[in-house]
């Protein structure tokens, strides 16, 4: 069985190196050009991503402050992935060593202000981890317009199906190769299921989805279905494609396969906020009764060909990345249509979630 945290960031590991070598043979002047999204440009969301890794890092491991590096100063894409992967195999050492209590120590740290915080480890990794996933949904953006995709984007799910899950039918097979994704047909190790962590996500998810949902709420229709070339198209539409697959997913827990929901594109930003509320008190109401035994039990679900195979708890995992993803989007969108919304990583979000267990 792996444990949850060295889990979720061999995914990140493997989420990164698909960026970076989605990046060869790309120019300076594509990696610098500007972009109202992110951190301004490709170079630079990729550079944040990196120093953001290697800050907590540091954090983690009490070295002395110093300032949060902003200009990336033209460092290759090789440079970043090599720093990368350094960094990654020194947070992998200390998730081991901290597994035994859950990841528990407190840590205390100065900001760029020098303002001092003192967080749960088991938090912190949480934010991080989610970091990433906010910035890479950005940087697959930029990508994008230099014409590069990858077959079913860099989804936990899709990591899942790379690196051995469950077994899958010789027509699933045969449909999600065809559509150029990676399926491993062996048997993996089970994700540990820790009902504290998965909460954690949920709620800060819920948080974070209200700030967002509040600020779309002052929006009127021109801009909340204002087009973009990113995500589903539209503010509106990011946000009822995030809680469709929320209800779906949901559904497929509780009750077993079903197609894929579509919400009224007539939907107000007010009714979205109630419905989400009610969706997330089911889910959450499921979720108190997974065990790891239940976490494990194999559902099906359709994404338009042949049934998956998919694992409860792999499914609860990749709902919370899900959110993330398109909720860095919406942040991108609202940017663009000058109104610009607070931070809502998890870090921020910590003083409105619940003490830490």
């Amino acid at each position: 069985m792996q444990e949850l945290f060295s889990s979720l960031y061999a995914y990140n590991d493997w989420a990164n190196e698909k960026i970076v070598r989605m990046c060869d043979g790309l120019t300076d002047a594509q990696l610098d050009q500007p972009k109202e999204m992110g951190m301004g440009t490709l170079r630079a969301t990729l550079f944040h991503i990196l120093t953001a890794d290697v800050v907590w890092m540091e954090r983690w491991e009490s070295a002395p402050w110093r300032e949060f590096p902003l200009d990336a100063d033209g460092k290759s894409i090789g440079e970043i992935a090599t720093s990368l992967g350094e960094v990654a195999n020194r947070r992998t050492s200390l998730i081991e060593n901290q597994a035994s209590d859950g990841w528990s120590s407190m840590i205390k740290y100065e900001d760029s202000a020098k303002t001092p915080y003192s967080h749960q480890l088991h938090d912190l990794l949480l934010h991080v981890w989610i970091h990433g996933i906010h910035h890479r949904a950005q940087a697959l953006n930029y990508l994008r317009q230099f014409e590069r995709t990858i077959p079913g984007g860099i989804d936990w799910i899709f990591y899942k199906l790379a690196n051995g899950s469950t077994t899958q039918s010789p027509e699933a097979i045969e449909a999600m190769t065809g559509f150029g994704l990676a399926v491993n047909d062996s048997i993996g190790d089970d994700v540990e299921w820790r009902l504290r962590s998965i909460k954690r996500l949920f709620e800060y998810g819920d948080w974070a989805f209200t700030q967002v949902v509040d600020n779309a709420i002052k929006l009127d229709d021109a801009a909340l279905d204002r087009p973009f070339e990113m995500g589903s198209g539209s503010i509106r539409k990011n946000m009822l494609h995030m809680f469709d697959a929320e209800q779906w997913w949901v559904t497929n827990w509780t009750e077993g396969g079903s197609s894929f929901p579509h919400s009224p594109e007539s939907t107000s930003m007010q009714d979205l906020k109630e419905l989400w509320t009610s969706n997330a008190a089911a889910r959450n109401a499921y979720l108190e009764t997974v065990d790891q035994e239940e976490s494990v039990r194999i559902i099906e679900v359709s994404f338009g060909g042949p049934p998956i195979r998919n694992k409860v708890g792999e499914a609860a995992l990749q709902l919370t990345m899900h959110g993330a993803h398109h909720r860095a989007q919406v942040v991108n969108m609202f940017r663009q249509c000058e109104a610009p919304i607070g931070n809502i990583d998890l870090l921020y979000g910590l003083e409105h979630l619940s003490e830490p267990a």
